[in-house]
């Protein structure tokens, strides 16, 4: 059975994101996410949810059981790089989006 922090690098892996991009879409430093890692730590509830915000699949995080409804490596990058980005930004895509809908 594999632990936390097995999965939590596993799940930082399939998103194709380093560990400091990881430990930024917790907002934690990146000390503590290597504490997660290195099974040292475990994270608070606050921590998950923006891991869950970032594309990660927290189900599987805490369970070890995959969510069906988990998104594609490709998507969940998206994902993690769209919470990145600051509310002009947002917009700024939200924009883009809607103009290509409307022009295909």
């Amino acid at each position: 059975m594999s632990h936390f922090s097995d999965r939590l690098k596993e799940e930082r892996k399939r998103l194709g994101i380093i560990q400091t991009d990881a430990a930024k879409a917790a907002g934690i430093g990146y000390t503590t996410y290597y504490s997660y890692e290195k099974g040292e730590r475990t994270p608070n509830v606050e921590t998950l949810q923006k891991w869950h915000e970032a594309g990660f699949d927290v189900l599987y995080l805490v369970t070890g059981i995959r969510n069906g409804a988990a998104l594609s490596n490709a998507d969940s990058s998206l994902l993690a790089d769209l919470n990145q980005v600051d509310e002009k930004g947002r917009v700024l895509v939200r924009g883009l989006l809607d103009t290509y809908k409307r022009l295909s």
